[in-house]
């Protein structure tokens, strides 16, 4: 009995010992872990860019088409950074850049449509990418300084732009290729639209296309942007959820023999309902009340005394890109006591996901070629119950 009790009493201690070294080598292990993923979450990766643009002008209504010859070209330098960490990562599912652009674009009309001086912030998700190449789709959006506008005396030719201060938003395709450990040869498309987003007419906002080719230069050679992360954004079992939303836009109302220009503030409600069929792709429908305040003081103006409200159906579409979320729909109006351009109006919303019920970002409301509203939007998501 006395020689069991020493071989318990040994084996306990052995045992004690080796639970002991197996937790202090846990710790060790997850103290690694955290340290290892803060570190990760710490790299930056900043680079620098320059590109050289040359395009066309596209002549997307009979109004702007005697001025749609010309050739625009452009110079845009870029700073930003690529985030490769977990927490980076979430925002799309995948590596991306950011940053700001700026830079000037010429319209190669000098009398007319002069230039513009553009700055933008992007965001840039990387799709694809290999050992030496790396292709991306960028999305900008921004503030433009324009030199030429409408003037009714001096410049009534110019329907492109009626304000110096304008909005440039961009999508772009872009392939890089490496030429050195931090240098990369890249091409581009860009699809370019800048307009006022309605705020003084004429507003028929420029569309030009532009191929781009330039240089971008990484401060820190870059690690494989491969997709390393798992998607944590899975289609629930009920895949059905309600928005409800709200929207704000200014605008402005120009000036008559008889009245000032004034300026507006719209606001907007809207009801959807939303069905996820993919962590990247859900459709939409619902219904849209907005109240133009432009329009309210055309009426007065008027004063024919018609309601200025209109409501309409919509349907539509979003894309997942892990917190950015982006829309389009079309509304057709079924209450439009004052008549619309067309019955038919496209809007797209660019949001970001504040936390799982809340949702906010910008917003365009146009008619075919004509942006009539530009502004910011929330909503709130409420899941169905299963």
């Amino acid at each position: 009995m006395y020689y069991a009790t020493i071989i318990l009493n040994r084996l306990d201690k052995t045992l004690c010992y080796r639970i002991m070294k197996y937790k202090i080598l846990k710790g060790m292990l997850i103290l690694n872990t955290t340290v290892c993923s803060s570190q990760n979450d710490s790299l930056n990766f900043p680079f620098y860019a320059f590109n050289a643009h040359y395009g066309c002008i596209i002549p997307h209504t009979e109004v702007v088409k005697p001025i749609s010859g010309s050739k625009p070209y452009g110079f845009i330098f870029d700073i930003g950074q690529i985030h490769t960490s977990y927490t980076g990562w979430k925002i799309f599912n995948t590596c991306w850049n950011s940053g700001i652009q700026t830079g000037y674009f010429s319209f190669s009309n000098p009398e007319v449509l002069g230039g513009s001086f553009i700055f933008t912030g992007f965001a840039e998700p990387v799709l694809a990418s290999g050992r030496r190449y790396i292709f991306s789709v960028r999305g900008g959006v921004g503030l433009s300084y324009h030199t030429k506008v409408y003037n009714e005396n001096d410049n009534p030719e110019n329907q492109f732009f009626s304000t110096h201060i304008s909005f440039p938003l961009y999508v772009s395709t872009r392939f890089k290729l490496k030429i050195s450990p931090s240098i990369y040869l890249t091409l581009s498309g860009f699809y370019n639209h800048i307009s006022n987003g309605g705020i003084k007419q004429p507003n028929y906002g420029m569309n030009f296309p532009t191929l781009a080719g330039g240089l971008e230069y990484y401060k820190n050679p870059l690690p494989s942007l491969k997709k390393k992360y798992i998607v944590d954004n899975k289609v629930k079992e009920s895949g059905i959820y309600f928005s409800a939303g709200t929207l704000l836009s200014y605008k402005v109302v120009d000036k008559t023999e008889i009245f000032p220009e004034k300026g507006s503030v719209s606001w907007g409600f809207s009801v959807r309902a939303v069905k996820k069929f993919k962590p990247f792709y859900s459709l939409n429908i619902g219904v849209e009340l907005i109240a133009d305040n432009a329009i309210r003081e055309v009426i007065r103006r008027n004063q024919s005394g018609i309601d200025y409200k209109r409501f309409a159906v919509t349907a539509g579409q979003d894309f997942y890109m892990g917190k950015v979320i982006f829309t389009q729909y079309l509304g057709f109006y079924v209450y439009s006591p004052y008549k619309a351009r067309q019955s038919v109006y496209q809007k797209y919303e660019l949001v970001y996901s504040i936390n799982k019920n809340l949702i906010a970002g910008v917003f365009l409301k146009a008619h075919t070629s004509n942006a009539e509203l530009m502004g910011i939007t929330a909503s709130w998501l409420i899941k169905a119950k299963n």
